[in-house]
């Protein structure tokens, strides 16, 4: 979802040193760049406040640049701050109308906001334009849109777009096992988790589902085993204490 490119961290230390020797050779978007990527590595880092705190910086040298404000949104975003990342969304596509990455990261503030028909709408643009270069992104965000609306047809469409995109993007195979739960086709939302945790061995929630999923199927064994593995990526918590339930429960 991010305009961020792969940032060795020496690349850092070029960034720094910028800083301190480059003087009046640095133009202002230099130095707002150099911000950026500081900002983009703390974000890969999970440190959200640092990154923060390095895109404002960016935003105060270049603040006509619509990829810094699309930074800045996500980044308040996942801080909970949805008015502000609302706000930065829509600053980035006045500046850049046909921006698809901002499209769809506004899209996933409207998932989050439940406004289920504005996420279509922006996803849906995303995924349209043909310079995207992960629509797949769009078309699984569409299919959580569908799926909170109830129309699980075209919520499965939308997985399965995704996934003829990106046949190893495990978020989408994640989102169609939900789906096929809903429509009681038990054997596909199994097929589907299990595909999941193939491309993204770390995905405890799929093992999760598919233990719940096992139980109320009465495959006793293969519930536990599934339960048994999410415990071992998710010991502690709400959710292992659930799975600790199921495992005693007969």
């Amino acid at each position: 979802m991010f305009r961020r490119p792969q940032v060795l961290p020496i690349v850092l230390l070029f960034s720094m040193a910028w800083f301190g020797c480059a003087g009046s050779n640095a133009t202002d978007k230099d130095k707002a760049r150099a911000y950026e990527d500081i900002g983009t590595s703390a974000v890969r880092q999970g440190k959200l406040r640092t990154a923060l705190e390095n895109y404002l910086k960016a935003e105060k040298l270049d603040p006509e640049n619509a990829y810094i404000k699309d930074e800045l949104a996500q980044v308040y975003r996942d801080l909970g701050q949805y008015q502000k990342a609302l706000e930065y969304f829509q600053q980035a596509l006045v500046l850049k109308p046909r921006f698809p990455e901002a499209q769809n990261n506004l899209g996933t503030l409207y998932l989050l906001l439940k406004e289920y028909d504005l996420a279509i709408e922006y996803c849906q643009k995303a995924a349209d334009d043909l310079l995207y270069k992960t629509p797949h992104f769009a078309y699984t965000n569409l299919g959580v849109a569908y799926y909170f609306k109830g129309k699980y047809e075209t919520a499965v469409h939308s997985f399965q777009q995704a996934l003829k995109l990106a046949p190893e993007y495990s978020p989408a195979y994640f989102g169609l096992g939900y789906v096929y739960e809903e429509l009681k086709f038990w054997n596909g939302a199994l097929e589907a988790y299990q595909k999941s945790i193939f491309y993204a061995p770390e995905n405890a929630d799929a093992y999760l589902r598919m233990g719940k999923l096992y139980k109320r199927m009465n495959r006793t064994v293969e519930a536990q085993e599934a339960l048994r593995h999410f415990l071992e990526l998710v010991p502690e918590g709400p959710k292992a204490k659930e799975a600790q339930r199921l495992l005693k429960s007969k």
